[in-house]
């Protein structure tokens, strides 16, 4: 064996602190951005925000009509919640009663269910689990109707209890035979029952104007505005990027004054001021990049996808990350990053920026891509006779015949199961 010094020159990509921050911060929300410059205001004194009305550093509310998404943010989380402690200020309720209505309270989601059993839940104050399912009745003849369910069976129930006119065989239906009834065994009901399929249907169109979810809109109510990041206007016939600078605060960068004589900074200050002087720098750079390269990811997206803007979601043609990052000149990895998270406002409606990038369906069908497969799919289903609904492959054929886009059975029966859609067996009314 033999040993040999040999000097051999590579090239390494060595991955430094910023360039890694720079990365984190391309990927962040517009949400987790402002956490971050808020952290990092709080440990370096030399990093200032200029607040304007819309700022989410403000301590006060602005008097303006626009409020902070923050503060928005905050007030979405204790809706439901607060909304049945108000409706106890009317029951007078003892200590016992109280602490174990809060812990239901606190145990239901955001869709008003509880979902926790009862058994840990009364561990948790050291009650017998029949105090606490006697407090969960209390609390589920609260509004909305349906609160307090620990199961979807239990929720309608509820909820058909309340009907000013109650129905005694819906009752019966959704207690004692939900599965056939929710998977739609209505001939083997109607026998059993010995009631007719029509009045089966009737029960199935009443349970569908109920809310299988009682405490979503509470949720909902201040959640579901959401600011752009970036709208896309045509002004002159040309399309326009207005980048939304509301949601990133403007930074300014105090730089150390310099003192003599007896007041002059030692060593360690100045190399204190000196990292917390380059790492505020560094952050206005950075999310001037994550600007630059948001707006440039953008532009290709509407030379691309102009037919979106024009018509809408239903002529979206395929595009992938990597062409854009081809075009860009940057790794395809940057542009998955700079897509994430974003909203962008366009002439059709919010939507994520990730949405503009789909894939085709198949290679000869040319440039049309999976979401306005699924667009075309949802339409027809949306359009069918729900007496005689349309099987997978009858779309698969109809898609063909109507559109000449030709996908085989089980790529309809996937794109149905992703948009949520049931089979024609459940769709089916009579």
């Amino acid at each position: 064996m033999r040993i040999e010094l040999v000097q051999q020159q590579t090239l390494k990509l060595n991955m430094t602190q910023e360039l890694q921050q720079a990365i984190s911060l391309l990927q962040y929300s517009s949400d987790d951005l402002l956490s971050y410059v808020q952290e990092l205001t709080m440990e370096n004194p030399l990093i200032e925000v200029r607040e304007n009305d819309y700022s989410p550093f403000r301590q006060k509310p602005s008097s303006s009509t626009k409020q902070s998404f923050i503060e928005n943010t905050l007030r979405e989380k204790t809706g439901l919640r607060e909304h049945l402690r108000q409706q106890l200020i009317d029951f007078s309720l003892n200590k016992n009663d109280r602490a174990c209505l809060e812990l239901l309270i606190q145990a239901i989601d955001s869709n008003g269910y509880v979902k926790d059993s009862l058994t840990d839940l009364a561990s948790v104050l050291g009650v017998s689990e029949e105090l606490l399912e006697s407090k969960l009745y209390f609390l589920q003849s609260l509004e909305p109707a349906g609160i307090g369910a620990r199961s979807l069976q239990e929720c309608i129930l509820l909820q058909l209890r309340r009907l000013p006119i109650r129905n005694e065989l819906a009752e019966i239906m959704i207690s004692e035979h939900f599965r056939p009834f929710a998977e739609k065994s209505w001939k083997e009901l109607s026998k059993k029952l010995n009631v007719k399929i029509g009045e089966i249907q009737e029960i199935h169109d009443l349970v569908k104007q109920l809310e299988p979810r009682p405490g979503l809109k509470y949720e909902a109510d201040d959640c579901t505005y959401v600011k752009p990041d970036m709208t896309i206007k045509q002004i002159n016939g040309d399309w326009r990027i207005l980048y939304n600078d509301e949601l990133i605060p403007q930074l300014l960068i105090s730089e150390p004054i310099e003192c003599s004589g007896p007041f002059s900074l030692d060593e360690e200050a100045q190399s204190y001021y000196s990292k917390k002087l380059t790492q505020g720098k560094w952050l206005q750079r950075a999310i001037e990049q994550r600007k630059e390269t948001m707006i440039n990811v953008m532009k290709v997206i509407i030379q691309k996808q102009q037919d979106f803007f024009i018509h809408g979601k239903s002529h979206l043609r395929p595009l992938t990350l990597k062409e854009v990052a081809d075009i860009l000149n940057i790794h395809e990895s940057t542009v998955s990053r700079t897509v994430k998270d974003k909203f962008i406002q366009t002439p059709h409606g919010l939507v994520m920026m990730k949405t503009f990038f789909t894939n085709k369906v198949a290679e000869d069908n040319g440039e049309i891509s999976s979401a306005s497969v699924k667009m075309k799919l949802k339409k027809l289903i949306d359009s069918e006779n729900k007496k005689k609904p349309l099987s997978d492959q009858k779309i698969a054929n109809e898609l063909k015949t109507l559109y000449d886009i030709g996908i085989s059975r089980r790529t309809v029966t996937k794109y149905r199961e992703q948009l949520n859609i049931p089979t024609s067996a459940i769709r089916k009314e009579y």
